[in-house]
C-alpha cells in the first residue's frame, strides 16, 4: 500500500485501508467508484464478493482452521460519505481525494468533511478479512450505498443477502458506547412549480449567510448552531416588513441530515428604495452578528448589490417565505426517561431554485411513532396551506435492540476488557440502518459500535487516532470469542 499520510498509526491495517479510501471519490448517490474499488481490493485478497441490484456488496471470509464450528458474524458500514467543504476551497468530491492530516490526537481533512462517517467502519470491517494474526469463524462484510440520503442500499437489500444472524454495525461515534437504539425519519419534500420571470424597475440584491458550525442533524441538532437558511430567511423578512420584496434565486444547505453551514439568496425591491433596502439589511446583519458571535463565532454575512431583474412573482414570494417561516428547526421534543436525548426533531436542510421550480427539502426524525406522524402532517398542512405540492418520502424504522441479548451482552464484556472500565447502552436520535436489517431477518441480534467521530457531515470532522485502535481490538476480541454464542 505504499507510505502515507497514516501509514504509522496504529492499527495500520485499519489506517491503511482508510487511507485507501479516502483516496476514492464516493458521494452519495455516486458510489460507483468506491464500488469498483471494493470489488477490486476484495479480488487482490481472494476475497470472495457479490453485489446486488442496489450497488451493497456482500464479501465474505471463510472461517480459520479449527473454527468453523464458531456463529457467523456480519460487520456492517456504508460506502457513501457526506460532501461538504469550506465555500472558500475548491474541491470536487467526484474527482478530488481527501486530503487528510494528523492534527495532534486526530486525523482531519483540509477544508472538507473527512468520511471518517463511515470510512473508518469500512476499515475496520476490511481490515477483518485479512488480518493474518485474527482467528474466526464465518465473517461478513456487509457495505450498503446511498446510506446518508435516505438508506437507500438497506430499503433494497432482499432477505438472503447475508446469512448471519449476529450484526454488528460500524456507523456509531462514540468510544465506550454500544448503540442498541435510534430513531425513524422520513424526509419531506415541498415542490412550488414556478420560474423566475425580470421585474423591469427593480433591483437586486444578494444576502449571504457562511462558515456556520453545522453538523449531523442527528447529533447536533440539539446544539445553539444556527440554521444558514432560516438566517438568511430573517433578513428577507426584516426587510419585507419596510417594503414590498420579490424573491429571487435561493440555494442553501448541502444534504438531508446536515444542518445547513451556508445560505444565499437574492430579493428584488424597488429601484428607488434600494439604498434603504442596503441600510436596513447592514443594521439586520450587526444585530445578527452581535446576537449570534458566542454560539457561531466563524459566522459571515454578507449584503451587495446584484447584477439581476429576475424574481418570482409577489403571491409566490409570500407564500415561499411563509412555508420556510413555518417549517420548524431544531428539536420538537425530549425523552422523558433518557435525560438529554432528543425524541423528536426536523432539519430545514435544503432550499433551491430550479429553472421550473422552487423546492424546500426537510428531514424529520423520532423515536416515537405517533410524533413522528403528527409532525409530518403538520409539515404536509403547511405545504398545502402556501399552495406547493407536498411529498412524503418513506419512512425508515426505529430500532431497539435486547439489552440482554447475547450479542449485546458478549460485545459489553469485551469492551470492558478492552478499556478497562464499564460500558455504558445507549439510545441515539440519529438514525442507523440496523431497523431495516431486523426487517429482513426479525431473529438477528444487532448492536452498533465506532470510534470518537466529531462534527461528522461538516468540513470540522475528525476521527480520534487511539480510538480506532480500541474499537479494533473489540471486534478482534469479540470475534476470536463468537463461541461463546453457540
Amino acid at each position: 500500500m505504499g507510505e502515507g499520510v497514516l501509514s504509522k498509526l496504529k492499527p495500520e491495517i485499519v489506517w491503511n485501508i482508510f487511507e485507501e479510501i479516502t483516496k476514492i471519490p464516493r458521494p452519495s448517490r455516486r458510489e460507483e467508484k468506491i464500488r469498483s474499488w471494493v470489488k477490486s481490493w476484495a479480488d487482490n485478497h481472494r476475497i470472495p464478493s457479490a453485489e446486488d441490484s442496489a450497488g451493497n456488496i456482500h464479501l465474505v471470509a471463510e472461517p480459520s482452521p479449527g473454527f468453523s464450528n464458531y456463529p457467523g458474524l456480519v460487520l456492517q458500514a456504508h460506502m457513501d460519505m457526506v460532501c461538504h467543504r469550506r465555500s472558500d476551497l475548491e474541491f470536487d468530491f467526484e474527482k478530488d481525494p481527501i486530503r487528510v492530516k494528523i492534527e495532534g490526537e486526530y486525523v482531519r481533512a483540509e477544508g472538507t468533511t473527512l468520511g471518517a462517517d463511515n470510512g473508518i467502519g469500512m476499515g475496520l470491517a476490511l481490515a477483518t478479512l485479512i488480518s493474518k494474526d485474527l482467528k474466526h469463524g464465518p465473517i461478513e462484510v456487509v457495505l450498503t450505498v446511498g446510506e446518508e440520503v435516505g438508506f437507500i442500499g438497506a430499503f433494497q437489500m432482499k432477505p438472503g443477502f447475508f446469512r448471519g444472524k449476529y450484526l454488528i454495525n460500524l456507523d456509531s461515534e462514540s468510544l465506550g458506547e454500544i448503540t442498541i437504539s435510534s430513531a425513524g425519519g422520513g424526509d419531506t419534500i415541498f415542490t412550488f412549480p414556478v420560474k423566475l420571470k425580470e421585474h423591469r424597475g427593480w433591483r437586486g440584491l444578494s444576502i449571504s449567510v457562511d462558515n456556520l458550525k453545522s453538523g449531523h442533524s442527528g447529533v447536533e441538532i440539539h446544539l445553539p448552531r444556527l440554521n444558514a437558511i432560516k438566517v438568511v430567511h430573517g433578513g428577507i423578512a426584516e426587510l419585507k416588513s419596510s417594503m414590498e420584496v420579490l424573491l429571487g434565486e435561493f440555494e442553501g444547505g448541502a444534504a438531508m441530515n446536515v444542518i445547513p453551514a451556508s445560505a444565499k439568496a437574492t430579493v428584488l425591491v424597488q429601484k428607488s428604495k434600494i439604498n434603504t433596502a442596503i441600510n436596513i439589511l447592514e443594521s439586520w446583519k450587526s444585530k445578527t452578528l452581535d446576537a449570534a458571535r458566542e454560539n457561531e463565532p466563524g459566522i459571515k454575512i454578507n449584503i451587495s448589490k446584484a447584477d439581476t431583474s429576475h424574481g418570482y412573482p409577489a403571491d409566490v414570494t409570500s407564500e415561499i417565505l411563509g412555508l420556510i417561516e413555518d417549517i420548524p428547526h431544531g428539536p420538537i421534543s425530549f425523552s422523558k426517561d433518557i435525560a438529554g436525548l432528543v425524541q423528536t426533531s426536523n432539519n430545514l436542510a435544503m432550499v433551491k431554485s430550479t429553472p421550473e421550480s422552487f423546492i424546500v427539502s426537510v428531514n424529520s426524525r423520532s423515536s416515537v411513532s405517533s410524533e413522528m406522524e403528527e409532525l409530518r402532517a403538520r409539515l404536509r398542512s403547511s405545504g398545502i396551506k402556501h399552495g406547493a405540492s407536498v411529498e412524503l418520502k418513506p419512512e425508515y424504522p426505529g430500532w431497539v435492540s435486547n439489552p440482554k441479548s447475547p450479542l449485546v451482552m458478549l460485545l459489553k464484556k469485551t469492551y470492558e476488557e478492552v478499556l478497562g472500565k464499564e460500558v455504558s447502552l445507549r439510545a441515539v436520535h440519529a438514525g442507523l440502518e440496523c431497523g431495516l436489517f431486523s426487517k429482513l431477518n426479525p431473529q438477528i441480534q444487532i448492536a452498533s459500535i465506532g470510534p470518537d467521530i466529531q462534527n461528522a457531515h461538516s468540513p470540522e470532522e475528525m476521527v480520534h487516532i487511539e480510538s480506532v485502535s480500541k474499537v479494533w481490538e473489540v471486534i478482534r476480541r469479540t470475534i476470536e470469542n463468537m463461541n461463546a454464542l453457540s
